[in-house]
């Protein structure tokens, strides 16, 4: 008899999910209402009398407050031959001051309930505290040490740098890391900051010394060329007294330096590398093309357009390669925005014997953003997602602060994000045809596969996509 029962109402759970499924073929789903009020806090700046910029948002939701130090002393201003500096320079903040251990700094943290990290990128190094408010003057004043008088030791100088060659190597096992780097390569010229990874190569960071670290950081670090970004809950007298109270006996200088410049390779027709990883079950492709900057009058449509291809699982790259063809777990395109360059890609993992078939579905989909205009409702749809996202995105004090730190870095006003969403939400299909016609070149491109090379090169070969070269895992042509 129970059995009966419990047989009963399986089926009619199953009647009802049948009825469900199918009014879900039949039934659209309600038009998106009007854009929900939402006003970007108000961004304040000042500066000390040293030069280091401040930039203030007030946040005073949850009593947390974010301190990012902002330096123009990334990769992009070291020598090709000191690559890596930057970065391991960043990294080694921590370890220590004349004062302190680098064990001790993180007791001293810890004690204080505050996250606290240093590191370089391509474009700045940073240094970036988070604490409760009424502990914050403290971390940050903690934080400020290690980066204008740090020591260096020794013993961490080579344990960091080991670090750094083994995560190297640990990159380059995987086909992702050397698309990647091979990727920047092919696109940039090779006296372009851009084309080189950020953190090194093995040659690199091997050759670099405990002196070339301490002369990076007397050189570059200085607060002219410094900006302190406060981010929380704390007022403009507060924040004038934390920054002068950590930073305010800065005395470094530094001689002003020009812009970066970060020259594309240009070519005429598709680049194809090849790079080979024996016994890969996938293949890591990279597609796209340099040229792109958020300081470009299109910026929004782009951003729009990446939407639409392949910014979301439901944008059409997924659509296609993953949900109709079974390609790949998931493809997806984006921005790589940097200070003074920047590129559009798209990146995947594919199955190794559908790579020559998953190139031909992207770079499809990639044309067919030039040659067929964005129909309004697919367009609508990844503008709401991308306006209706964003007041979650920088609902956190690190969500903000990484949204000012772009602005920033990319030379944006501060103001920016203050219309944003009614701008983005302003967005044609003409708009969008427009930045696709004159931007994308889906017969110009830079295409990377790493994979097995004797599963993956002849079907390639076959396709036609371009003049086909194969490099070595350090970028060196082959053949």
């Amino acid at each position: 008899m129970r059995t009966g029962k419990i047989t009963m109402r399986l089926a009619v759970i199953s009647v009802a999910i049948g009825a469900l499924s199918a009014g879900a073929q039949t039934v659209k789903p309600p038009a998106p209402g009007a854009l929900r009020p939402y006003v970007f806090p108000n961004v304040e700046q000042f500066q000390l009398s040293n030069g280091l910029k401040v930039i203030l948002v007030e946040k005073h939701t949850l009593p947390v407050v974010e301190g990012r130090l902002i330096l123009d002393a990334g990769a992009m201003r070291e020598p090709a031959a000191k690559n890596g500096l930057a970065s391991l320079t960043g990294r080694l903040l921590s370890e220590g001051t004349a004062e302190m251990s680098g064990a001790e700094i993180a007791r001293q943290m810890d004690a204080l309930g505050a996250q606290y990290s240093t590191g370089g990128g391509f474009s700045t190094s940073f240094a970036d505290v988070v604490a409760l408010k009424n502990v914050f003057p403290q971390a940050m004043s903690l934080a400020a040490k290690t980066v204008t008088a740090p020591s260096f030791p020794a013993t961490e100088f080579i344990r960091v740098k080991n670090q750094a060659l083994a995560a190297y190597q640990q990159s380059h096992a995987r086909a992702s890391g050397l698309a990647a780097d091979a990727f920047v390569r092919a696109a940039f010229d090779s006296t372009a900051p851009f084309s080189r990874p950020p953190a090194g190569t093995l040659a690199t960071i091997g050759a670099l010394t405990r002196d070339d670290v301490v002369n990076w950081h007397r050189t570059m670090f200085a607060p002219s060329a410094s900006t302190l970004l406060l981010v929380g809950d704390i007022s403009p007298a507060e924040a004038r007294t934390v920054a002068q109270q950590a930073f305010g006996g800065w005395t470094a200088t530094r001689a002003a330096m020009p812009s970066v410049a970060n020259p594309i390779r240009t070519r005429s027709g598709t680049r194809v590398i090849l790079v080979d990883r024996p016994g890969s079950v996938q293949s890591s492709i990279v597609v796209g093309q340099a040229g792109f900057q958020a300081t470009d009058p299109d910026y929004l449509s782009m951003l729009a357009l990446n939407h639409v291809l392949g910014g979301a699982v439901s944008s059409r790259l997924n659509t296609n390669l993953r949900e109709k063809h079974g390609y790949t777990y998931g493809i997806f395109s984006g921005l790589d925005l940097r200070t003074g360059a920047g590129a559009f890609q798209m990146q995947s993992e594919v199955r190794t014997n559908a790579t020559d078939s998953a190139l031909v579905e992207a770079i499809a989909e990639y044309r067919r953003l030039v040659t067929e205009a964005v129909p309004p409702e697919e367009l609508q749809a990844g503008v709401n997602n991308l306006v209706s996202s964003f007041p979650n995105g920088v609902q956190s004090v690190q969500g903000l602060t990484g949204r000012l730190q772009g602005l920033i870095t990319w030379g944006l006003p501060l103001d920016f994000y203050t219309t944003y969403r009614e701008r983005l939400s302003a967005v044609t299909p003409a708009d969008v045809q427009k930045v696709a016609t004159s931007k994308l070149t889906p017969d110009n491109l830079v295409v990377v596969v790493a994979g097995d090379l004797s599963k993956i090169e002849a079907p390639i070969r076959a396709r036609n996509f371009g003049v086909v070269e194969v490099w070595d895992p350090n970028g060196v042509k082959v053949r």
